[in-house]
């Protein structure tokens, strides 16, 4: 499995975002199977559709929905109360850090999943001690 980050989505779905390319190379290796299922969570699309709509427009952020929600290749996991509180307990200790409350959400659930690898281009993923692809 492999967990996919705002930062992935925005750059896949923007095409002058200075990483586009990087990621939608990588893209092609994750539609190999190589990685396994590609999960990610109701957060994260929150978030990335917000990013979208406010750098890029409506419009764009709810195509990236739709998209989504017709994968048959993305498993987006709901964040239940649980992950919420084990998100809780991570954010709470990390004063001296940038994660957000998201970023504590995708490690409680990564964590939960046994989930080693991310494909993102944010640090945080590497600092909670997860493999960053790509």
């Amino acid at each position: 499995m492999i967990f996919v980050d705002t930062s992935a989505w925005y750059a896949l779905e923007v095409e002058d975002e200075i990483n586009h390319e990087k990621a939608r190379s990588f893209l092609s290796e994750l539609a190999t199977g190589q990685h396994g299922v590609v999960i990610t969570t109701d957060y994260v699309l929150d978030e990335t559709m917000t990013l979208l709509k406010s750098k890029k427009g409506l419009l764009v952020a709810a195509s990236f929905i739709d998209k989504i929600r017709k994968s048959k290749s993305v498993r987006v996991f709901w964040v239940s109360e649980s992950i919420f509180d084990k998100a809780l307990g991570i954010f709470k200790k990390t004063a001296d850090s940038q994660w957000s409350f998201t970023d504590c959400t995708s490690f409680a659930l990564m964590k939960d999943l046994a989930i080693t690898k991310a494909f993102t281009l944010d640090n945080h993923f590497k600092q909670a001690g997860f493999h960053k692809l790509p």
